[in-house]
C-alpha cells in the first residue's frame, strides 16, 4: 500500500513529461558502477554507463525475483516484475525485457531482497573533453547524469547543470522514503535554494532526480 501511495504522488508530479536524449556513444572508457538496492526500499537510480544495447535485461542484472521497477512511459508510471524463474521483467503477462533503458533515464527499483546492481559498460563521450547532452524539455522529467559522476550540481567540468532560472529539482531520500524539500535554482547567484537557504544538491553517481525548467534546455556535459 506504502508503494501505491508514492507512485501515486510520483505520478502525479511528473505529469506531462517529455523528455529524448541525444548522444554520441564512446567506446574508450570502460568501466562498472555498483550500486546497493536494500530490500523492501524504493530507490530513485539512472543508467550511468551504455551497454552497446542499453534494454532492462542488459542493465539491469541479478535482481531477486519479485522485485519492482517503475518506469515512466512518456505518459504514465507502468509497473515490471522481476520473474526470477523466467529470468524476465514482465508487465502483467507481457515480456518488457527488451524496452529501451538509455543513459541518463531515471526509473524506481524496489528490491525483494537486497542486491547490488553491477552496471557494466562505457560512458557516453569520450574522453579528454568528449561531450554528451541530454534535452530536458519544459515540465517535469525523471532524469540522471549522462556520465557516472559523482558532485555538487553546479560544478563545471561534471555535472554541469546549467538551466534557466525559477527550475525545480527534487531528491528522493532513500532513507526516508520520500522526496527531500524541492530545491529551486537562481540564476543570477549560479546556486540552489531550499526556501531561502543556498544548498547545491550533491548526486551520487547513478542516481536520479526529478528536473522542472520552466524552459527547454540542453544538459551538456563534458567528460574530462
Amino acid at each position: 500500500m506504502r508503494t501505491k501511495t508514492l507512485l501515486i504522488a510520483v505520478a502525479g508530479l511528473a505529469l506531462g513529461v517529455a523528455t529524448s536524449m541525444a548522444q554520441t556513444y564512446s567506446q574508450n572508457v570502460v568501466g562498472y558502477v555498483n550500486v546497493v538496492y536494500p530490500a523492501g526500499q524504493m530507490i530513485m537510480s539512472c543508467n550511468p554507463l551504455t551497454t552497446g544495447n542499453d534494454v532492462i535485461t542488459n542493465v539491469i542484472v541479478g535482481a531477486p525475483g519479485a522485485s519492482y521497477m517503475y518506469y515512466w512511459t512518456g505518459s504514465s508510471w507502468a509497473s515490471y516484475q522481476y520473474s526470477g524463474a523466467q529470468h524476465k521483467w514482465k508487465n502483467g503477462a507481457v515480456d518488457v525485457s527488451s524496452s529501451p533503458l538509455a543513459p541518463g533515464t531515471a526509473y524506481f527499483i524496489n528490491a525483494a531482497s537486497a542486491f547490488t546492481n553491477t552496471y557494466v559498460g562505457t560512458c557516453v563521450a569520450n574522453a579528454g573533453g568528449g561531450t554528451c547532452t541530454n534535452y530536458l524539455s519544459a515540465g517535469v522529467a525523471p532524469v540522471g547524469s549522462l556520465l557516472p559522476y559523482s558532485d555538487v550540481v553546479t560544478n563545471t567540468g561534471t555535472f554541469d547543470l546549467l538551466v534557466p532560472g525559477a527550475t525545480t529539482m527534487q531528491i528522493w531520500d532513500p532513507v526516508a522514503q520520500a522526496f527531500q524539500p524541492a530545491y529551486q535554482y537562481f540564476a543570477a547567484s549560479h546556486n540552489w535554494k531550499q526556501g531561502s537557504t543556498v544548498t547545491n544538491p550533491i548526486i551520487q553517481v547513478g542516481q536520479g532526480f526529478f528536473i522542472s525548467p520552466p524552459s527547454a534546455v540542453n544538459w551538456v556535459q563534458t567528460l574530462q
